[in-house]
């Protein structure tokens, strides 16, 4: 499995640089892979699935969750079998390398469709409605799949042969300027944005504790900033060993690239994936509070005190 779809070189576990593995070690492996990918897809597809039935979870911020996060459920749903069936088989199933390189583009292209948004909240909130207006938003979610989707199987024109001149341009190309540089100018945005919020913090509490709506908001948008760039630097850590194994096959350092590096790429991978639904469980003010009152609804009506307590209190 690799960004630049050739068969002969991998981005992540499963393809012929990675060496053979004897059944004692693949069979433990497979197990914790597919616990893991479980695990990920049924909290990815919660994740969906709560914002879908919430009315008050219907913001732009979570449509770009969601997108997100349904490239998080293909990782799990899709890449773990096929990489489970991969190396039980010993064959190598053809659509791997260009799932990879399409799920690895669709997440950095929707982090950075979320960064965008966030940009937008934060340094212009008075216009954020015209800027961020339904239309545009569908459109900049279907850039964030159609475009990766493109991108991912353009090799096709050459049937991916990695001794062609246009091979070697398209791993340089999307490597470096589909996934290091969107990666750089994120970093440099966050930083940006991280600093607004450290300068109108405040500001921010100082207009809460005065019961100003407008500072609550404020107050909002800035820790809304600080879970999505916890979401960035997950990704960050978690595909730059993938990343790392794609420039080493561009400068043919394949032996750089060892069995361990490998397996370890793949468990951050699924790492990312887990962690996503989680922060927005947690640290996501809307999806918190959403969760909170469905555990307490849920707690209070299967306690047949809890119906007494009502009747007695009102």
């Amino acid at each position: 499995m690799q960004l630049a779809n050739n068969t002969s070189t991998s981005f992540v576990p499963g393809s012929e640089v990675q060496p053979p593995v004897n059944a004692t070690v693949l069979i433990p492996l497979s197990v914790t892979w597919a616990v893991l990918g479980f695990i990920s897809t049924l909290l990815n597809i919660v994740v969906c699935l709560i914002v879908m039935i919430e009315k008050r979870l219907w913001t732009i911020t979570n449509a770009f969750v969601v997108s997100l996060s349904v490239a998080d459920l293909l990782v799990a749903a899709a890449l773990i079998p096929i990489y489970i069936y991969e190396n039980f088989s010993q064959s190598h199933v053809p659509v791997t390398g260009y799932l990879i390189a399409f799920l690895l583009l669709a997440s950095i292209f929707n982090i950075g469709a979320v960064t965008y948004e966030r940009y937008v909240a934060l340094t212009r909130p008075l216009g954020y409605r015209v800027t961020m207006n339904s239309t545009r938003v569908a459109v900049i979610i279907s850039i964030c799949w159609v475009v990766p989707f493109c991108i991912s199987i353009l090799p096709l024109a050459w049937n991916a042969d990695p001794t062609t001149k246009y091979h070697r341009v398209y791993m340089f190309v999307t490597v470096f300027g589909f996934v290091l540089l969107p990666c750089l100018a994120m970093i440099w945005i966050y930083v940006r944005l991280l600093r607004v919020v450290r300068r109108f913090i405040l500001r921010n509490r100082r207009r809460s504790t005065w019961g100003n709506r407008t500072g609550e908001r404020a107050g909002n948008e800035d820790k809304a900033v600080i879970v999505f760039a916890m979401i960035f630097g997950m990704f960050l850590l978690s595909w730059m060993p993938l990343i790392y194994i794609n420039i080493c096959e561009i400068f043919d350092q394949l032996e750089l690239i060892t069995a361990p590096v490998l397996y370890a790429s793949f468990y951050t991978l699924l790492f990312n994936t887990i962690m996503d639904p989680l922060i927005y469980a947690f640290l996501k003010k809307d999806f918190s509070e959403t969760f909170k009152r469905r555990w307490n609804k849920t707690s209070y009506s299967n306690d047949p005190k809890g119906e007494t307590l009502v009747e007695i209190t009102t």
